[in-house]
C-alpha cells in the first residue's frame, strides 16, 4: 500500500468515494481542485484531505502539486466524464480529457518512480462484436467522451511503456451510487423521485431509451479496484477491464428505483434524454484484473440503487428546507 497518493477529480463522484477509502486505510491522501472549497462530497475526510488549487490543464499548478504532495503514486481521476456534456462541448471535453492527461504526464517524467494509475472508461469499446469483451476487444469510440479516453489511454500507455514505471488503465463499466451526477441515467431517475416524493416535482420519471444493456457497477467497489491498482509494480503499462461481467437493462434500473419510491411513480419517454452512441449490449470480462489483484464486486445493484435514491432524498431535502 502506498503511503501518499495524488488523486486528480478528488472532488468528484469517483474521487470522493476513493479519497475515503484510502483515509480509513491510512493513506496520506492529496488532491488537485480547480474550485475553490467547501467541497461537498469530500466533506466526510475534508479534515484529513490535504488540497492543491489547480486546473489540470494548469502545468504550473500540477507540478506544484506533485512536488508538494511527494506522492508513492498518483490517481488520475479529473475528467469531463459526462458523456452528453462532452457532446455538447467536445473542445472543452478534448481540452480537459486529453490536454489535461498530456499535462499530468509532462508533470509526472520528473517523478520517475511515482505509479500512476488512469480512469478510461467500457465506452471505449462501442459496439463491440460481442456481448461480453475483454481487453482484447478492438476499441470503437461512438462519442466523444469515449473518443477521448481512447486519445487519453493512448498516452498513458506510452509514457507507461517509455518510462518504465508501474502504469495502469482501468477500463470501468458504468459505476453508479451516491453522489453520481444527476445527467447519468440511474442518479436522474432517482433524483426525479427523490424531488417527487418531497412534493417538488410530479410523479414521473422522465428517461431516454431503457433497451440498452449495461455492466453497472458501484462506485465504491470501483475506489477498490483503485486502491488494489496501486499496488500493482510491473514496469510499463497495463489496461484491465473493472466490472461485475453481467448486462443489465436500463428499465431494469429504472424499474427497480420505482418500485423503492415512496410514492406511485409513472415512467415517459423524453426525447431530449435519448443518447446516440450507446452500445445495446456490452458488459466487460474482468478476469485478468481479479486474477491479478483478488478483486471482486462487493454491492449488489439493489443495493447500489437504495444508497444512490437515499443520497438524492438528503440532498432534495436539504434543497427544499433551503
Amino acid at each position: 500500500m502506498p503511503r501518499t497518493v495524488l488523486i486528480t477529480g478528488i472532488t468528484g463522484f469517483a474521487g470522493s468515494h476513493l479519497a475515503e477509502r484510502f483515509v480509513a486505510q491510512g493513506v496520506v491522501v492529496h488532491g488537485i481542485a480547480h474550485e475553490d472549497p467547501p467541497h461537498p462530497h469530500l466533506a466526510a475526510v475534508a479534515d484529513r484531505v490535504r488540497m492543491h488549487r489547480g486546473n489540470i490543464l494548469d502545468a504550473t499548478a500540477v507540478s506544484a502539486a506533485i512536488a508538494a504532495a511527494r506522492p508513492d503514486a498518483v490517481v488520475h481521476l479529473a475528467a469531463q466524464a459526462v458523456p452528453t456534456l462532452a457532446a455538447r462541448d467536445p473542445v472543452s471535453a478534448v481540452r480537459v480529457n486529453v490536454l489535461g492527461t498530456a499535462t499530468l504526464l509532462a508533470a509526472l517524467d520528473a517523478h520517475p518512480d511515482v505509479r500512476l494509475v488512469m480512469a478510461s472508461s467500457a465506452d471505449v469499446y462501442g459496439a463491440a462484436d460481442a456481448e461480453r469483451v475483454d481487453e482484447r476487444a478492438p476499441l470503437r469510440p461512438a462519442n466523444v467522451y469515449a473518443a477521448t479516453k481512447v486519445a487519453s489511454e493512448a498516452l498513458v500507455r506510452e509514457f507507461g511503456d517509455r518510462r518504465r514505471a508501474a502504469t495502469t488503465v482501468l477500463r470501468p463499466a458504468n459505476q453508479i451510487g451516491p453522489r453520481q451526477h444527476p445527467e447519468l441515467a440511474a442518479s436522474a431517475f432517482a433524483k426525479q423521485i427523490a424531488e417527487a416524493e418531497a412534493g417538488a416535482a410530479e410523479p414521473v420519471v422522465r428517461h431516454g431509451v431503457l433497451e440498452a444493456r449495461r455492466d453497472f457497477l458501484d462506485v465504491r467497489d470501483m475506489a477498490a479496484a483503485y486502491v488494489l491498482a496501486v499496488e500493482l509494480s510491473d514496469p510499463g503499462a497495463a489496461v484491465y477491464n473493472v466490472g461485475s461481467g453481467h448486462a443489465v437493462s436500463v428499465g431494469e434500473i429504472l424499474e427497480t428505483l420505482i418500485a423503492l419510491a415512496r410514492v406511485p411513480m409513472r415512467a415517459e419517454l423524453d426525447p431530449e434524454r435519448v443518447r446516440s452512441g450507446v452500445p445495446a449490449t456490452l458488459a466487460l470480462d474482468a478476469g485478468r484484473f481479479r486474477q491479478r489483484t483478488g478483486w471482486a464486486p462487493r454491492i449488489d445493484l439493489r443495493t447500489s440503487l437504495a444508497d444512490t435514491l437515499e443520497y438524492w432524498r438528503g440532498r432534495v431535502r436539504a434543497e427544499v428546507r433551503a
